[in-house]
């Protein structure tokens, strides 16, 4: 029989990587970039919330409607290597790693979805 409660256990005690990721408009060099504690669930949240067209950043919507998935690349742009930090470390070393990344980006000519 198995066991719906080890499984959620195993689950929550399992180390997922954590890190920066970004939704890139590669024809206008447009991101949305955000930060996760379990990259691979946020990445395929993305992928399905883009093609079902339910997202909070219209823009973003409306210039994957008009160009279309291969337009866009969603990708990781860096990962944190996760010791025994607490959530709080590990979000407060996500905020400092993305505001790096926000930073080098818009030195390269980037524009932003979701900051400015």
């Amino acid at each position: 029989m198995i066991n719906k409660k080890q499984i959620k256990e195993d689950y929550k005690s399992k180390k997922h990587p954590a890190g920066i990721f970004a939704v890139h408009n590669l024809t206008d060099n447009k991101m949305f970039i955000g930060t996760s504690r379990d990259l691979p669930s946020v990445l395929r949240r993305f992928q399905f919330t883009l093609k079902m067209g339910n997202f909070p950043f219209q823009e973003l919507i409306a210039d994957y409607k008009r160009l279309g998935e291969n337009g866009f690349e969603i990708k990781v742009l860096d990962e944190l290597e996760l010791k025994d930090e607490t959530e709080q470390e590990t979000d407060k070393e996500l905020k400092i790693l993305e505001t790096m990344w926000i930073d080098k980006l818009k030195k390269e000519g980037v524009l932003f979805y979701n900051k400015k």
